[in-house]
């Protein structure tokens, strides 16, 4: 049986949003929603430890978080291309903090994140990228045009 949908917050096609933006569309909006709350606080606590290791990178996000529904599971994301923003090297400690914090259980299970990763060659980009806009720009039905939400970190 398919997932039901609820309505989507977004227009389709692909909204670049702040973290401010994104908490007036998806989390003010549901007073009563302390589930989103959480997940939107879980969301702001992981960009500032990536953000803090000088990791920067474009997140696109989406799932039920970016609908209608009053308590959303988790928040769907997609993390493109991070990259050191500083010269130096990062030390053995930063690698392993971004892993863990690039670990998709761990993601989950303290995050609240249905995390992926993509980090394509430039010749699979536009595949990589059309890929996710099929999968994040359609309800379950796979007919029904919704959008998502872009992150700059």
């Amino acid at each position: 049986m398919a997932k039901h949908d609820h309505p989507a917050l977004l227009l389709p096609g692909l909204h670049r949003l702040t973290l401010l933006e994104l908490h007036k569309l998806a989390v003010a909006p549901f007073p009563e929603g302390t589930r989103r709350h959480l997940l939107f606080d879980k969301l702001a606590t992981w960009t500032a430890a990536v953000n803090s290791l000088n990791v920067r990178g474009t997140l696109w996000l989406d799932g039920s978080f970016l609908t209608q529904k009053p308590d959303p599971d988790d928040i769907d994301c997609v993390l493109w291309n991070p990259h050191w923003a500083q010269a130096s090297a990062p030390t053995q400690a930063h690698r392993q903090m971004l892993q863990r914090l690039f670990d998709q259980p761990t993601a989950r299970a303290i995050y609240g994140l249905d995390f992926y990763l993509e980090l394509p060659q430039s010749d699979e980009t536009f595949h990589r990228e059309a890929y996710w806009r099929g999968v994040l720009g359609f309800a379950h039905d796979r007919i029904t045009a919704k959008g998502f939400a872009e992150l700059s970190l």
